[in-house]
């Protein structure tokens, strides 16, 4: 049985998870972190973490997340899925694989077209239940490949969500190739978890983007910190003047933090600004829900950005 998990059941869960997707983080801190996102207002209808059950026992469990795309200029409901987790001594029976034919199921019955997730593990078990990989690349940019910084930047602050969701769309707006959209939700959720994250670091109010801000244009960057990365979720400018003074901005935040590199996947206005190299973890795969879904072959180009790696 299919659903969703609560109190004792979702704390087994996000204990088993620790290990693999816990970073640096304890578990009592990342326990605190996951509750506080799933329980958060911005998750709520979007966000669920289902589990597979034998009676009350709990075999398995996955992360659930409702989003909006696009492909071929139409409207796409796709449901992301992530976090995928059967705990060890129930491994090898097949479990996960039904909780995900059960979830896949139940979406298309919701009215979801099409199905995403980041695969970590030998893609072939995904495409059992109908995914395929597609474009899966990724640029490491140094220092010295940003322009120096000249003004016209400042650190995104609280209040800039509304038009930093407006700057990612304007590319994407006549986009065909498959994407998500940019809407207000995506950006607060994200947001969200890095507030959360910071919160559970012991942390005050996290650096979370750029906003460029010229006379003739205007740009925006979302960002989140590795160890030694500033992973550029999201970027998008309105010309030239404004991704000048943006990547200056990047620059400036990676001297600041004393980041080495510039971590990003090429999407939309990032696309053909630096080589880039396949990834060899996050393996982006689509599957089709519905028939009306139009999603690129195998290995076939999409506009996914870091902000879609839930």
């Amino acid at each position: 049985m299919l659903r969703e998990l609560t109190g004792e059941e979702r704390s087994a869960y996000l204990r088993g998870i620790h290990p693999i997707w816990g970073g640096l983080l304890d578990e009592p801190r990342f326990l605190a972190f996951q509750r506080r996102l799933a329980d958060a207002p911005e998750a709520q209808g979007r966000y669920r973490i289902l589990g597979w059950f034998d009676g009350d026992r709990l075999l398995s469990a996955v992360k659930i997340y409702e989003l909006h795309g696009a492909a071929a200029g139409r409207a796409l409901r796709v449901v992301g899925i992530g976090a995928v987790y059967t705990p060890p001594s129930l491994r090898r029976g097949g479990h996960a694989f039904a909780m995900l034919q059960a979830a896949l199921e139940r979406a298309r019955t919701a009215g979801a077209q099409a199905a995403l997730l980041f695969s970590d593990i030998d893609v072939t078990y995904y495409e059992r239940l109908g995914f395929r990989p597609v474009e899966s690349r990724e640029a490491s940019v140094e220092t010295s490949q940003l322009p120096k910084p000249a003004g016209g930047f400042r650190s995104a602050m609280a209040g800039d969500e509304s038009a930093l969701a407006r700057i990612f769309a304007l590319p994407r707006a006549s986009e065909q190739r498959l994407h998500l959209l940019r809407d207000e939700w995506t950006v607060r959720f994200q947001l969200r978890r890095l507030r959360e994250l910071a919160r559970a670091r012991g942390v005050g109010e996290p650096e979370w983007g750029v906003m460029a801000e010229t006379r003739s244009g205007e740009g925006g960057a979302m960002l989140r910190f590795g160890r030694d990365s500033v992973d550029v979720l999201d970027a998008a400018w309105s010309n030239d003047s404004a991704r000048e003074a943006l990547f200056g901005g990047l620059r400036d935040c990676m001297q600041r933090t004393g980041r080495i590199r510039l971590r990003l996947w090429p999407a939309a206005q990032l696309r053909g600004v630096f080589t880039t190299t396949e990834r060899r973890s996050s393996i982006a795969m689509v599957a089709r829900l519905a028939e009306s879904a139009v999603l690129p072959e195998r290995g076939g180009p999409t506009e996914l950005a870091l902000l879609d790696h839930n």
